[in-house]
């Protein structure tokens, strides 16, 4: 009953979109931003700044709303960049009030909020969703992907397809909505709450349903929905914000840090500092205890750890070669991260015979 009239209020709050005037040409980037890490924001738009965005006419900063500075982290932040382009939307006090009482928080209903609240803002015909765990690699990577989709008449462009047992079996190539390029005309074609992820029974079968994916199941047929046969290069540390927020929610217990995500964040925000001087992560030390005791609040114990440590480590090398990475800041990534090659460079990693982890929400154990 509370969940059917959750449902109900979140149908009625969101049921229809603000009116806008004549989209504008061009594209407009869409950068969800967790409150209380503002760092990240900071390489995001400094990675920006490493692309060409030549259509580019907005940049909008989304809050997550899990922060209580009404957003004062991230417009100091995006002080720091003298580009005309940058907003932020302001989130309303419902938003917050939903946003605040999800569980588990951070989650999925979080992600739907800030699609909506930015493609309610977004002025122009297209819209660039940008992770804020994913950074970019290939210069004129996004102005490609906006010329195909131009190109191709795609109501959404995506640069990796979905791994959901449910697409796989009907052979739909279903774009996840990292780093996705899609129609505001589109998304506003059906109602806000039409985006939102919710287990739906439908004529393939029950589903479960992720942010923007319903929408875009029911229009694959068109043939307007689909994925790039050759992306821009980038690498994308899925599921780093979620786990961060379980990480948080589950304060006072041990976690076992498996996809080695919280690590992530701590050589980010080491690098990178937030303008607070409490961290919002541990320090590297504090996470080089949990390679040895079990105690620890971040543990790497976990049986699956060692295995999954050469996959982040594939991707720690990528990102290291990344524009806002290469060269002093690539040395030091190397640098904080040594202890954990050590340790893992003398584990024999068990082998992968499960097939588990392709549908992950977050990336810790317990």
């Amino acid at each position: 009953m509370l969940s059917k009239l959750r449902t109900l209020l979140l149908a009625t709050a969101f049921g229809r979109w603000r009116k806008m005037g004549r989209p504008e040409s061009g594209y407009t980037i869409l950068l969800p931003s967790p409150m209380d890490m503002p760092f990240l924001l900071r390489y995001a738009l400094e990675g920006l700044q490493h692309l060409d965005t030549t259509h580019c006419r907005q940049i909008l900063i989304v809050p997550d709303g899990w922060g209580d500075d009404r957003g004062a982290a991230l417009k100091s932040v995006m002080g720091e960049y003298k580009d005309p382009r940058l907003e932020l939307v302001d989130l309303r006090w419902r938003d917050y009030a939903f946003i605040r009482r999800t569980r588990p928080p951070g989650g999925a209903i979080t992600h739907w909020m800030m699609v909506v609240n930015g493609t309610h803002q977004a002025r122009c015909e297209h819209i660039f969703l940008h992770d804020a765990d994913a950074f970019f690699l290939e210069a004129g990577g996004l102005e490609r992907q906006y010329r195909e989709c131009c190109d191709r008449g795609m109501y959404s462009l995506g640069v990796t397809a979905r791994w959901d047992p449910f697409f796989e079996r009907l052979g739909y190539q279903i774009p996840g909505t990292w780093e996705l390029m899609y129609s505001s005309r589109w998304a506003r074609s059906r109602p806000p709450y039409a985006l939102k992820g919710r287990r739906l029974q439908t004529a393939d079968g029950e589903a479960e349903f992720d942010s923007m994916l319903y929408p875009q199941y029911l229009d694959y047929p068109t043939g307007k929905v689909g994925v790039m046969a050759l992306p821009p290069k980038f690498v994308h540390f899925n599921g780093t914000i979620f786990t961060y927020r379980i990480f948080r929610d589950r304060a006072g217990q041990t976690v076992v840090d498996e996809l080695f995500r919280i690590l992530l964040l701590a050589i980010l925000e080491e690098i990178v500092p937030g303008h607070s001087t409490r961290r919002v992560v541990p320090t590297i030390p504090e996470l080089i205890n949990g390679l040895s005791k079990a105690s620890s609040s971040v543990s790497y114990l976990g049986t699956s750890v060692a295995r999954n440590y050469r996959e982040f480590k594939d991707q720690i090398n990528v990102l290291c070669d990344s524009p806002i990475f290469a060269g002093e800041r690539a040395q030091r990534v190397r640098t904080l991260i040594e202890p954990f090659d050590r340790h893992f460079a003398s584990c024999a990693p068990e082998p992968n015979n499960d097939g588990q982890g392709r549908m992950r929400t977050h990336g810790l154990g317990s």
